[in-house]
C-alpha cells in the first residue's frame, strides 16, 4: 500500500507539471512568436518481482513480473510550428516566415529570438523595442552603399540607419543625348544644348556642347556630318572635346559616344579631373526639326536619407531626397541544427546551448532560411482548444492519482483494524 501511495504521489506531481506547463501556454496566448510547450511523461522505475527465464527443453520462457513505481516527466518540448501572421503596419516590424531566428545582441552576448518587433533608438540603430538589444547583421558601407554579408556576426554587429542624417552625392559618369538633328537644315546651321552635370560633391556644373551641320561627305560611303564643340565655363573658354557625328544613309548615328574629362579651372575639392561618357548613339538626322538634348544623366546632387524600407530578404534600403537609392544594411537569420535544444532566458530571448548546436547566421531566403515580411509580426503558436482538453486530461489525472492514495489510506487503516 505504501508503495501505491508513492506511485500515487508522483503521478500528481507529474500531472501538477503537466498543468504548470498548459497554463503558462494559455498566459501567452497573445506572446509574440510564442512557442507552446508540451509535457511528455515517463516511467519513473519498475521493480522486478520474478525475472525473465528463458525456455528449456522441458518447459516454455516466462516473462519478467515487473511493478512500476511511479512516473516522472520525461521532457517539456517545444513546437516550433509557424505562428500565424498580425499586420501591424510598422515598417521596422519584421516576421519570419519559415526557419531562423533573429540574432541580438549586447556588444559582448549573442541572443536569438522570433520576436521581430524592432524600432530605431535614439543613435539610429535597429534595436529590439522590448528588451532594446541591437538587431544584428551587416551595416552598409557609408561611401559606395555595398553590403559584405561574408563578414562574421558578432554581439556587436548593429545595423544603423540614420535617417535625416546621411548625406550622398553622386558624380556624373555617363550622359545620354538623344533627339533628332534636321537633315534639311543648311551647311554651317547651329544646335546648340545645355545640360548640367555633377562633380563627387555634388555641385552643379553647366556643359555647351554644340552641333554645327557640315558639308556631306562627297566619297564613299557618303555619310552626313555633324560637328560638335563641348564647353563647359567652369573649365575654361577652350573645348574640353571636338570632333564630328557621322550618320548613315538611315539616319543612325555612327559615333556611339564621346569621353570627356574635365578639369575645373578653380579646385572645389571634388574629385579632379571629372571624367565621363556622353553617349550620342541616340542621336538621329531625319528631315524634321532639330530636337537633339540631353535624355539622362546619371548624376546626384546633395540628398538626405529621408526613408528606409525592409524587403523580403531584410535587407534595408533608403531613399534619398535627392531621388536616389541605396542600400543601408542587412538583416541577419541564425539557424541552428536543433532549434528546440535552444534555452529560454525570457523576454522571448533564447540562447545557445550544448543540444542546439553552434548558429549558422546567413541572409533570409538563402541556405534554408526562410524570408522576412515588414509590417507584420509572427503571433503564438498556442491552439487553445487543445490546451482546454489537455488541461481537462491533466486534471482528470491529478484526480485519479489523488484517489489512489486515499484508497489506499483505507486498506491500510483496514489493516490495522485487523489487531481489534
Amino acid at each position: 500500500m505504501i508503495q501505491a501511495m508513492f506511485s500515487g504521489i508522483s503521478g500528481m506531481k507529474a500531472f501538477k507539471s503537466s498543468l504548470d506547463v498548459i497554463g503558462n501556454n494559455i498566459a501567452n496566448v497573445n506572446t509574440t512568436a510564442y512557442k507552446a510547450g508540451r509535457a511528455a511523461f515517463k516511467e519513473l522505475l519498475a521493480q522486478t518481482m520474478l525475472p525473465a527465464s528463458a525456455p528449456s527443453a522441458i518447459s516454455g520462457g516466462t516473462n519478467p513480473s515487473q511493478v512500476g513505481l511511479g512516473v516522472i516527466i520525461g521532457s517539456i518540448d517545444t513546437d516550433q510550428g509557424q505562428g500565424s501572421m498580425l499586420a501591424t503596419g510598422r515598417g521596422t516590424d519584421l516576421a519570419i516566415e519559415g526557419n531562423g531566428l533573429f540574432a541580438l545582441g549586447n556588444n559582448s552576448r549573442v541572443f536569438y529570438s522570433r520576436d521581430g518587433s524592432f524600432s530605431l533608438d535614439a543613435e539610429h540603430n535597429l534595436v529590439s523595442s522590448s528588451s532594446g538589444l541591437l538587431v544584428l547583421g551587416w551595416t552598409a558601407d557609408p561611401t559606395t552603399g555595398l553590403v559584405d554579408t561574408t563578414a562574421p556576426v558578432t554581439a556587436s554587429s548593429k545595423i544603423n540607419i540614420p535617417v535625416g542624417g546621411l548625406s550622398v552625392a553622386r558624380q556624373t559618369s555617363s550622359a545620354n543625348i538623344g533627339g533628332n538633328l534636321d537633315a534639311s537644315a543648311a551647311v554651317g546651321t547651329k544646335c546648340p544644348i545645355r545640360f548640367a552635370i555633377y562633380d563627387s560633391l555634388g555641385l552643379t556644373h553647366e556643359v555647351d556642347m554644340t552641333f554645327t551641320k557640315a558639308a556631306n561627305q562627297v566619297a564613299p560611303p557618303n555619310q552626313a556630318t555633324w560637328n560638335y564643340t563641348i564647353v563647359c565655363p567652369d573649365v575654361g573658354v577652350a573645348p574640353i572635346a571636338a570632333g564630328s557625328i557621322t550618320f548613315d544613309s538611315l539616319g543612325y548615328s555612327q559615333v556611339p559616344s564621346i569621353p570627356i574629362s574635365l578639369t575645373l579651372a578653380t579646385p572645389n575639392g571634388s574629385v579632379q579631373p571629372l571624367v565621363a561618357t556622353v553617349h550620342t548613339d541616340n542621336i538621329s538626322q531625319l528631315n524634321g526639326q532639330n530636337t537633339v538634348d540631353l535624355t539622362y544623366q546619371d548624376g546626384l546632387p546633395l540628398g538626405t536619407l529621408e526613408s528606409y524600407s525592409i524587403n523580403r530578404t531584410g535587407l534595408v534600403v533608403g531613399t534619398f531626397t535627392n531621388g536616389s537609392v541605396r542600400d543601408l544594411g542587412q538583416v541577419a537569420l541564425a539557424e541552428f541544427n536543433n532549434p528546440a535544444g535552444l534555452t529560454k532566458t525570457g523576454n522571448n530571448l533564447l540562447v545557445e546551448s550544448p543540444n542546439s548546436g553552434s548558429p549558422r547566421h546567413s541572409v533570409p531566403g538563402v541556405g534554408g532560411l526562410g524570408m522576412v515580411t515588414s509590417g507584420f509580426l509572427e503571433a503564438s503558436n498556442v491552439d487553445l482548444a487543445n490546451e482546454f482538453a489537455n488541461m481537462i486530461v491533466a486534471q482528470r489525472g491529478f484526480q485519479a492519482n489523488s484517489r489512489i492514495i486515499s484508497v489506499s489510506d483505507e486498506v491500510l487503516q483496514e489493516l490495522v483494524a485487523l489487531k481489534r
